[in-house]
């Protein structure tokens, strides 16, 4: 369950870090305008918010499996 919930999630998560990363790699001997830092502060806020989803839908996740009649097999 936590693998189709947290899908979008973390593809989401790839694609802003590539975005960041690519920014990064344009500006390395160059400053940011006003515009740019705006942009990459705001993806990088996404980031810390889109792994705490994704933490989150990991923890709901491992106490549904853990409550199973079948748990103990499975871990």
């Amino acid at each position: 369950m936590e693998c189709r919930v947290a899908l979008p999630l973390r593809t989401e998560l790839l694609n802003v870090l590539d975005a960041q990363i690519e920014m990064l790699t344009k500006k390395t001997f160059a400053s940011f305008t006003n515009e740019e830092m705006g942009a990459f502060k705001n993806r990088e806020q996404r980031i810390h918010e889109l792994q705490e989803e994704i933490e989150l839908v990991s923890q709901n996740a491992s106490q549904f499996s853990d409550s199973g009649v079948f748990s103990a097999v499975y871990h």
